[in-house]
């Protein structure tokens, strides 16, 4: 193959990739996908602040019931020497009896609590099961959506993929200072890094060129610059497809 057309089917492997590219990245499906997985992981965080939430309530209601089995503790001590006699005097009797009013009414205080926060806790479990159902239920949908994505997308990616293939082959087999001027061509010329002399017009630019410049073109080689647009210029005709 000649350099023109090799650099010739070059271009063209290229822009059929990233035609192929745009396409793949146009299946409605793919943008479903991306922002099916924002919104998993907006339900991520509310589903993180819930059990927060929830083993926030939980410590509360285990120190809270700890503290009463100890009341319950202390107040059994306290029954027990009143009701065993041993303690005579009606002074020690009063004194013991007001405290155990006092720990039976911190306790009552404390399951009075602990009904509070047992109804938050369950309020809390509630909510992050609902989440976690929400979030379950977008699982099976982002799958789905990927499936739907692969099926109509894998095709796609095969050719892709083989035209990169080809693309390697058609690089590998130019020299290396024309594929240098190719790929700064390509990189500062939005991809389109070639023309082709047709009459007197670039077929990247469109601009028609003054004809001392087409004639010097001509006597030149076969691959020159296009003086308007400065990518590449396939002087010498050679079969190409836009």
């Amino acid at each position: 193959m000649d350099l023109a057309r090799g650099l010739a089917s070059l271009s063209e492997q290229d822009l059929g990739i990233v035609r192929a590219d745009k396409r793949l990245d146009e299946i409605p499906e793919k943008h479903a996908v991306l922002e099916l997985r924002k919104r998993i992981r907006d339900f991520e965080v509310v589903r993180s602040k819930a059990q927060a939430y929830v083993d926030e309530a939980q410590r509360l209601l285990g120190r809270d019931e700890d503290e009463i089995a100890g009341l319950d503790a202390k107040i059994d001590i306290e029954q027990r020497k009143i009701i065993s006699g041993e303690i005579t005097n009606p002074k020690e009797i009063q004194a013991l009896s007001r405290e155990l009013d006092a720990l039976k009414r911190r306790k009552d205080k404390l399951e009075n609590v602990t009904i509070d926060v047992m109804e938050k806790l369950e309020t809390g479990v509630a909510q992050v099961a609902k989440i976690d159902a929400v979030i379950a239920t977008a699982h099976e949908k982002e799958a789905a959506l990927i499936a739907a994505f692969q099926e109509k997308g894998g095709a796609l990616q095969h050719e892709i993929a083989a035209m990169k293939a080809k693309r390697t082959a058609l690089a590998a087999a130019l020299p290396p200072d024309v594929m240098e001027r190719y790929e700064h061509a390509r990189e500062t010329k939005h991809g389109i890094a070639v023309g082709v002399l047709r009459g007197d017009m670039c077929s990247a630019c469109r601009i028609q060129l003054p004809a001392e410049r087409i004639q010097a073109l001509e006597a030149g080689p076969d691959i020159g610059e296009c003086p308007s647009c400065k990518r590449l210029l396939i002087v010498r005709m050679v079969e190409v497809s836009e």
